[in-house]
Formats: C-alpha cells, sequence, structure tokens
C-alpha cells in the first residue's frame, strides 16, 4: 500500500472549501495541490485537496473551486500487480521528492453495478511540491473500466 502522508502546515493560514459530499472543510493553505494542466475533461480545475479515505490506499481529491467535483483515488497496484507506470514525460523529481500514482475509481450507478478503476489515465502526485497531473499512458493493454472490486481487497 501507498502512504500518503502530508507534511505539516507550515503556517496557520486556513482555506475553507465548500464540498458537497463531506460539507465545508477547513484547510491548512499548505494542503492545496495543484494540477497546472487540469484533468482530462476539466481542464480549468487547477486547484485540489486530498483526503484520506477508509481504508489505507484510498483518498478522495476535492476541487476546491467546485464543491460537486471530486473524485475516488486508489492505489492501483495491490489490486493490478503486473500495472506498469512509465514517466518518460516527467520532469525529474527534486531530490527527497517523493511520487505517488493513483487511479480514478468509477462507482456504479445503481446498486449492484461494477465499479471500475481507469488505468489508462492515473493521476500522479508529487511531494512536498504538492504538484499533480493526470497522464494517458500509451500501452493498449490498460482502458478506462477495468472492473475492481475495492470491499475484497480493501477489507
Amino acid at each position: 500500500m501507498i502512504a500518503v502522508t502530508t507534511p505539516p502546515a507550515t503556517t496557520s493560514e486556513r482555506l475553507l472549501v465548500a464540498s458537497r459530499l463531506f460539507g465545508p472543510l477547513s484547510v491548512a493553505r499548505d494542503e492545496v495541490i495543484t494540477m497546472p494542466d487540469g484533468m482530462l475533461g476539466f481542464a480549468g480545475e487547477r486547484r485540489w485537496i486530498m483526503l484520506p479515505a477508509a481504508p489505507d490506499g484510498v483518498f478522495w481529491l476535492q476541487n476546491i473551486d467546485d464543491s460537486g467535483l471530486v473524485f475516488l483515488l486508489v492505489d492501483p497496484f495491490p489490486f493490478f500487480p503486473g500495472y506498469v507506470v512509465d514517466l518518460p514525460d516527467l520532469p525529474e523529481p527534486a531530490p527527497g521528492a517523493s511520487v505517488v500514482v493513483l487511479a480514478i475509481v468509477t462507482l456504479p450507478r445503481e446498486k449492484g453495478g461494477e465499479t471500475t478503476v481507469n488505468l489508462q489515465a492515473p493521476v500522479i502526485f508529487e511531494y512536498p511540491a504538492r504538484q499533480a497531473r493526470q497522464i494517458v499512458l500509451p500501452d493498449p493493454a490498460y482502458h478506462t473500466r477495468h472492473p475492481i472490486d475495492l470491499r475484497t481487497k480493501l477489507a
């Protein structure tokens, strides 16, 4: 499992974030994650916060400027052991930086529907810079709707 730890805020300056899913959130400005290119389909949305979910390896990515825009993210590697993410186009991380790869989960619209994960376009996070970007992998083995059973693997 990937443990994403956020460094402690160096300032007490807080930001109020409206979230339709979680209600109002007060977060340190230092916790803001910037996506200079936005996400696929959401190019203008560049400011996000990451909220840990239970269990480990699952997170919510809440947009700061659109209260209804939130994504469920998961560490894909425990679910797909052969999954490989090549990062050739990304700049070399700064010394001491860590890179975290998470995949977007699509929850079913109806009860009993299939939960899927997007392995074709993971989101890459760099800490402590708190920068992220979504990339598209050229490998045809990866697509946007791989079935995933979150209950059995994360229980």
